[in-house]
């Protein structure tokens, strides 16, 4: 009797010992999967389409790099790339929305230099915080900006164009994409090294701004090369000097601004791609990767520099230090500036 107990007992606990390691087995494998769950994912990333969202109206220069991008990309993922314009507030709606967004890669932001480095500083509070809300990809492309004027503006320098605000003091108006954007603190640091006084007209988009810009309704402003390009050589808009340290291929005839005699008009307008934080990196990686192939593809290439615009590209390392040293930079010019958002 005794021997048939202990032999049911040795049963029983072989019997646990046994269920035990099949839950302890499909535990491990389980976990074996979370482990190896990342890589799959991004090798099987995308399986369904991305949002890009742009935070600019269509018709625009920072429009067209997304779409063209966008067409690019479409064909390396196998799967559809939508922009989804969502202009005005600065860009705080668009930025919002990814912040906010599954970190799962599938909704993306085209940034800009306003955007992600320079918002922070003329908002008292953002929906979301600049830093840590999101994960850079890549650069996507790095241009000057034109100062242009209006046709029927008499000047055709920027020696010529400062003697006539001068003599003209808060005659002279220019468009922006709203207060505290690259293109009105353009407007600030040629204000302040020429001495003069400008009105400043904020506008909702690029596209709004070349419209009243082409109407005389604003007489000059620093615009992106891709929005005026095709202005600038029709001869419905004047362009005098690019915020470059060299001169523009596509522009050869325009003298940067230190030909011009003025120092602190190093300016550069640059868009860029974001996705929410904690994106997996490898996520990020192939997103990058892609991007990078982007930026290096003959048709975009050829695409952008219709507009007088050339793609770049950067690793998403690269394309963060980048953003904090132009983060570090505005911080200052803001505060110089003085300018707060409505």
């Amino acid at each position: 009797m005794q021997n048939e107990f202990q032999m049911g007992c040795a049963v029983a606990s072989s019997t646990i010992v046994h269920s035990v390691m099949r839950v302890t087995l499909g535990a491990a494998s389980l976990l074996g999967w979370f482990i190896l769950s990342p890589s799959l994912f991004a090798q099987n990333f995308p399986v369904k389409p991305i949002r890009l969202i742009v935070p600019v109206p269509p018709g625009g220069g920072a429009d067209l790099v997304a779409r063209t991008y966008a067409a690019q990309l479409s064909k390396a993922f196998g799967q559809q790339v939508v922009v989804d314009n969502r202009g005005g507030a600065a860009g705080i709606i668009a930025m919002d929305a990814v912040a906010k967004a599954p970190a799962d890669g599938y909704t993306l932001v085209q940034t800009n230099i306003s955007t992600i480095s320079i918002n922070q500083f003329i908002y008292d509070k953002l929906p979301y915080d600049a830093n840590r809300d999101f994960a850079p990809v890549s650069i996507t492309t790095l241009n000057p900006l034109l100062l242009v004027i209006n046709p029927g503006v008499p000047a055709r320098s920027v020696k010529e164009l400062v003697a006539l605000a001068k003599s003209k003091p808060s005659h002279l108006a220019y468009g922006s994409l709203g207060n505290g954007s690259i293109q009105h603190l353009a407007g600030h640091i040629f204000s302040k090294e020429a001495g003069l006084a400008l009105v400043h007209v904020p506008y909702k988009g690029a596209a709004p701004v070349t419209v009243d810009l082409l109407a005389a309704q604003v007489q000059m402003a620093f615009s992106g090369v891709g929005t005026v390009a095709a202005h600038v050589k029709a001869g419905r808009v004047v362009a005098l000097a690019v915020t470059s340290t060299r001169r523009m291929e596509f522009f050869s005839d325009v003298p940067t601004f230190q030909e011009a005699g003025m120092t602190t008009m190093s300016i550069s307008l640059w868009n860029g791609i974001l996705a929410p934080a904690r994106t997996p990196q490898s996520v990020i990686q192939r997103l990058n990767t892609e991007v990078r192939k982007a930026a290096a593809s003959p048709e975009l290439i050829q695409a952008l520099g219709t507009q007088a615009t050339s793609p770049v590209s950067n690793t998403p390392e690269e394309f963060a230090a980048f953003i904090k040293a132009e983060q570090a930079r505005y911080a200052i010019i803001v505060r110089d500036s003085g300018v707060r958002a409505d």
